[in-house]
């Protein structure tokens, strides 16, 4: 079945193990072209397994012959699972877990043999091997066994000598060590990689030089007489710190950003979503300013994180406000419509169904008539009386409506079929998550199924409770197969089953000791208990069950789009136990029914 999803890395079955190492896989290791297919097969099986350990994937596939080797791993895994669990499931595979290239390995082991001279080449590579040839964490681990290495510490020791003596006299400094002053590699990999470790330290150099900046633009005003008055903190500040709305008043760049800052993580108000911008903050104006900052100006004063941040409120507001069925990821503010997809009533059910409507027209014309009426009677309400979002009188003329129930059960089917699996198409994310529980998808992913477990865990604890004894001494719990109601356990702790009383030395007279013609008929003479009498276990069971079920939603909270089913949890369920209508049992047969109707268009 495997090799039919994987045709084309399948090509025919392998002869002999799928663990030897042959030569052409150790060719393959150092190939220029091979770590392209094995990225390749690493993406499908992350996907295929996406909480499989990468290392133990990537050796996996190593280890496993150039033919067939996807559907050997795929074999492999089926029958032994990953020893690992994946950290970041869901998530794209970074750079460092991908295999590298021939050309990034040399390009890094010649860099790091160049920084630490004084460990030797088969330290740096082996460090190298053990973080998959990465450099960043190469690098870490190099830096702290050559903090403990003696080699080392002698090597620098002298090289800062020497370098200390010749920069006395040629006054030139030493060369490069640090990841800021490295130069080009010739790898584009290795060299992008070091780009981006920089890139902490450039960008607080930047900060830093933006800071002198203003200050010496602050102070150039200052001498000139020509700095602006802010009008929000009534502070002076040069013209470039100063921005302004479309009316022409002046607010700082500070007060914008922490107007904004406010809106965003705060209780600020001041956010205008339909412009992706924010009000004026002037205070002296009057009559109060209604204008906007321009949001090219406030693209260039607030930081890129928090502009981002503040559109994605503004979108989520204006598609709240919208009032369109969407499908949102559960962790960024992506959205996609939940539209219906186009589709038709078979030819055979429409035939059937205007015969049907015919025949029940004949029949009973009264009915009929109401059953036609009452679509139109819910459509002239809905579209006459000005409803509120969510009020309960539209709720209850929706249920009404014949086609709102036909568009929720075509959008169940079509959500049927097209599974439950929702991928985030933002880029900043791109995380997979489910429709119907919005949890992180899994491997063999079940919707509420802690929620489940939770329930189902209290009502057995709750039935359990209700048949078993324990003994008070001991703490021993027990129940009571056959025999009569004196209870005798290991410890001689002696109990009544039916009262738990203590009948150590009571014994047998704790019992009724009268005669009853009718066995099993309570005693008009005395109201104790009864020796042979049989507890209604069934009766206790489905009370206890009722009664911890109503205990557990009442006390804990549940996530909104959950509907328990009440499944049947342990001999009884309260469903079974309880004969009343639901109009809810009616979903399954009608969804069915509109199934066998609809097919896609």
């Amino acid at each position: 079945m495997l090799a039919r999803i994987f045709p084309a890395a399948c090509p025919a079955f392998p002869h002999g193990s799928g663990n030897s190492l042959t030569p052409a896989v150790a060719d393959d290791r150092e190939s220029d072209t091979a770590h392209t297919e094995l990225n390749h097969f690493l993406e499908t099986l992350c996907e295929l397994f996406p909480e499989a350990d990468l290392e133990d994937l990537r050796e996996r596939l190593l280890n496993s012959s150039r033919e067939s080797r996807l559907y050997l791993v795929t074999e492999s895994l089926l029958k032994i699972p990953s020893r690992g669990t994946r950290r970041n499931v869901g998530q794209s595979i970074s750079n460092m877990d991908r295999f590298r290239s021939r050309q990034y390995k040399e390009a890094v082991k010649s860099l790091l043999c160049s920084e630490f001279k004084g460990l030797s080449e088969s330290t740096i590579q082996a460090v190298m091997v053990e973080n998959n040839h990465d450099y960043c964490r190469s690098r870490t681990t190099l830096a702290e066994i050559a903090a403990k290495s003696w080699r080392y510490s002698v090597s620098v020791a002298a090289k800062s000598w020497r370098y200390s003596v010749s920069a006395f006299f040629r006054r030139k400094r030493s060369e490069p060590t640090n990841i800021s002053e490295l130069m080009a590699t010739g790898c584009e990999e290795l060299d992008a990689e070091l780009r981006e470790l920089r890139k902490d330290k450039i960008q607080a150099q930047i900060d830093e030089d933006r800071k002198m900046s203003a200050l010496l633009d602050e102070a150039e005003h200052a001498a000139a007489s020509d700095l602006v008055g802010c009008e929000t903190c009534y502070s002076d500040f040069s013209w470039n710190e100063i921005a302004a709305c479309s009316e022409g008043h002046f607010i700082c760049h500070g007060c914008l950003i922490r107007s904004v800052q406010e809106s965003l993580y705060g209780q600020g108000q001041c956010i205008v979503g339909e412009k992706s911008t924010i009000r004026c903050l002037s205070a002296t104006a009057a009559p109060l300013c209604t204008a906007c900052i321009p949001p090219d100006i406030l693209a260039k004063v607030v930081p890129a994180e928090m502009l981002r941040a503040m559109e994605d409120k503004a979108a989520m507001e204006n598609l709240d406000r919208s009032g369109l069925a969407l499908i949102r990821c559960p962790f960024c503010s992506y959205a996609e419509v939940d539209e219906l997809q186009p589709y038709h009533i078979k030819q055979s059910a429409e035939i059937i169904g205007i015969s049907a409507l015919i025949i029940l027209f004949v029949l009973f014309p009264g009915l009929s008539m109401m059953f036609l009426a009452l679509p139109l009677f819910t459509h002239i309400v809905k579209l006459l009386l000005p409803w509120e979002a969510g009020s309960a009188a539209k709720e209850i003329f929706e249920s009404l409506s014949p086609q709102s129930h036909w568009e929720n059960a075509v959008r169940r089917i079509q959500l049927k079929r097209r599974g439950s699996l929702f991928r985030c198409q933002s880029e900043r994310c791109k995380r997979q998550s489910c429709i119907q529980c919005s949890k992180e998808w899994t491997s063999f992913h079940k919707c509420f199924e802690k929620e489940e477990d939770n329930v189902r865990i209290h009502i057995e604890k709750a039935m359990a409770n209700a048949v078993k004894r324990t003994c008070p001494i001991c703490r021993i719990s027990f129940v009571k197969a056959d025999g009569c109601n004196k209870l005798t356990c290991v410890c001689g702790y002696i109990m009544c089953y039916i009262c738990r009383a203590d009948i150590r030395k009571e014994g047998y007279k704790h019992f009724c000791q009268h005669f009853r013609q009718v066995p099993g008929t309570a005693c008009s003479d005395c109201d104790r208990c009864d020796l042979y009498v049989q507890e209604d276990e069934e009766s206790a069971i489905r009370e206890a069950a009722i009664k911890a079920e109503e205990e557990y939603f009442k006390n804990h909270e549940v996530p909104a789009t959950w509907k328990y089913t009440g499944r049947a949890i342990g001999p009884l369920n309260r469903r079974n136990s309880e004969v009343w209508f639901n109009i809810h049992k009616l979903q399954p047969y009608f969804d069915r029914l509109v199934e066998m109707i609809v097919e896609e268009a």
